[in-house]
């Protein structure tokens, strides 16, 4: 966007009325969506230098040599944000109403570009809460925000110790080293850095970018201290550093090890991401619970979080040891028994065997030599059953159930002989995730599930297809899935029809994903739904799976429920 002559004036003059300062030229201006000074933003900017800038100096410059320098800035203006709206409302009658507005446009931005990256979730949160709205955020996400809701009556050092706090408790945040941050300055030049500007002729040595939320932000050099053309970059963008490689390292960074190879996964891109999935990736993990040890910042500290809760999910089954194994034991019988009345023996005519007395005539009549009987048993090797978990952010507040669940059923399985294979699935910026916790021959990998955890959205549809495609290669004849979902798809990437974009949520998601699960069902696989959701999800399990779900509303009925679904399928093979 080219940012007109007149917009940039008015932008400085903001920042100078807000600061009270005129001997500067601001290093950062805003913008809103249609490239107009932001008036809200550049006041708030002002007023940051005017009573903070040199307290903030040192955390700002050690973001500098970070990967996560993006980040962390973003993060430290949300707080920044808060501290000086609280200082200035008072002063400023006008201000609330600015804030107001300034909410209102974001969060019609974020509707129109929706968004799963943390800045972009969190400035939608607080927007949400200017509004005087919930700002619909769970767990971490909400203890972040909560953490950024600063005061304005601090003073610089506390404002930026809180923030440093923050960033290093939720995001891994390391101070940099002020020896590197100096060598790659290059020589002292003995003048004074300010964050937001500088003295007119000095050099301004800090990152060209610091963006917030949406809108577009101006900046008068770049990081290397360059002169030219000022950048001009929508706030949030992805930087250079996250590219669509960097992104896909960051994924693997986030859930683990890939499982296949990355030219496989671009032939099933190219297969899968077509008609309502285009513009999706996939990225199928390895489901262990090994952390990559260069992951920093933000994807580093949620592959800390993951690891957490996976401690959790197994203390929380091992807390209900007996309850669990008693379930387990219930459901094994209960799918032995269905095996055993699958393979019922069948008699069949041979020519060698047990005699059969009363056909012993036709050999010699009608020289037929098959007068034995032989008993034919089913092999149960016939069967294999695919478990897929939901592990969106909706599930976050029964990680421990899910993964206990997928753990009982896949162990019963075991126990009865069935091949299992067990995968979870979420999706994040963009990319369905499928993560594998256990293959069909795995037996001894069942403890493998409780690395479950969920983070992001879900697009059950593609992941869905994804796993119909894979059971394409299952070594049975008969198959079975069992998918534990709260039946409600949602995520980020919209569907593009006739010409218009629409989300994925809500009917299209459920339409999406009823017709992936048909489009399995007509393979020969049969399908079936532990449902985990709320009441007002049934609708959409119903319209998903018809009648082949089934609610759990108790662990301890978990065994005689699951089991009747299991049967009933099983009988239908």
């Amino acid at each position: 966007m080219e940012i007109g002559e007149n917009e940039k004036r008015r932008a400085r003059n903001q920042i100078w009325t807000a600061a009270e300062e005129y001997e500067f030229e601001p290093s950062l201006k805003t913008y809103d969506a249609e490239g107009r000074a932001d008036l809200y933003w550049n006041t708030v900017a002002g007023c940051v230098r005017r009573d903070w800038d040199g307290a903030l100096e040192a955390l700002f410059v050690s973001f500098e040599l970070s990967v996560d320098c993006q980040l962390y800035e973003q993060l430290t203006w949300l707080g920044l944000e808060s501290a000086a709206f609280r200082r200035e409302k008072d002063r400023r009658p006008a201000l609330p109403a600015l804030r107001r507005g300034y909410a209102r446009r974001t969060l019609e931005e974020f509707a129109r570009f929706p968004s799963d990256r943390p800045i972009h979730l969190l400035t939608a949160g607080r927007c949400r809460e200017i509004l005087g709205q919930d700002p619909e955020l769970k767990g971490r996400d909400r203890e972040v925000l909560n953490a950024l809701d600063l005061p304005g009556d601090l003073d610089g050092d506390v404002l930026a110790e809180r923030l440093r706090e923050t960033l290093t408790a939720y995001f891994g945040y390391v101070p940099q080293d002020p020896a590197r941050s100096k060598a790659a300055d290059g020589p002292d030049t003995g003048k004074k850095r300010r964050i937001f500007g500088s003295q007119r002729g000095n050099r301004v040595h800090l990152p060209a970018v610091r963006g917030f939320g949406y809108g577009f932000g101006e900046h008068s050099r770049d990081l290397t201290g360059g002169s030219g053309p000022a950048p001009q970059r929508r706030l949030g963008d992805m930087s250079v550093t996250q590219s669509a490689e960097a992104l896909r390292v960051y994924i693997a960074s986030y859930f683990g090890t890939p499982l296949y190879a990355k030219e496989q996964v671009k032939k099933l891109e190219r297969d899968l991401c077509v008609g309502d999935h285009k513009n999706c990736k996939l990225y199928y993990a390895q489901g262990g619970d090994d952390l990559d040890k260069s992951a920093r910042g933000y994807a580093g500290a949620q592959r800390r979080a993951a690891l957490k809760q996976m401690v959790k999910n197994k203390a929380a089954y091992d807390a209900n040891l007996t309850r669990n194994h008693a379930s387990i034991a219930r459901l094994t019988a209960r799918i032995r028994n269905a095996m055993l009345a699958h393979l019922q023996p069948t008699v069949v005519r041979t020519s060698a065997g047990i005699l059969d007395a009363a056909r012993v005539w036709r050999a010699a009549e009608l020289d037929d030599d098959k007068v034995f009987n032989r008993t034919l048993r089913s092999d149960p090797g016939d069967l294999c059953v695919d478990i897929l978990l939901d592990s969106s952010t909706s599930q976050t507040l029964r990680q421990e159930t899910v993964s206990a669940q997928g753990y009982m059923i896949a162990e019963s399985l075991t126990r009865c002989g069935i091949p299992v294979r067990v995968t979870a699935f979420c999706s994040l910026s963009g990319y369905t995730v499928m993560t594998r916790f256990r293959d069909y021959q795995e037996t001894d990998r069942n403890e493998n599930i409780f690395h479950y955890f969920t983070t992001g959205c879900n697009r059950d549809g593609l992941a869905v297809r994804a796993l119909g495609r894979e059971l394409e290669d299952a070594p049975c004849e008969h198959r079975l899935v069992i998918i534990l979902s709260d039946a409600k798809p949602n995520d980020v990437i919209k569907v593009s029809r006739s010409g218009s974009y629409l989300d994925y949520v809500d009917r299209i998601g459920v339409l999406d994903t009823a017709r992936e699960v048909r489009g399995v069902t007509r393979t020969g696989a049969a399908v079936i739904c532990v449902f985990t959701g709320e009441d007002e999800d049934l609708p959409a399990a119903r319209v998903i799976y018809g009648r082949n779900f089934t609610r759990i509303r108790k662990l301890d009925q978990f065994a005689d429920t699951v089991g009747s679904l299991i049967q009933n399928q099983i009988r239908n093979l």
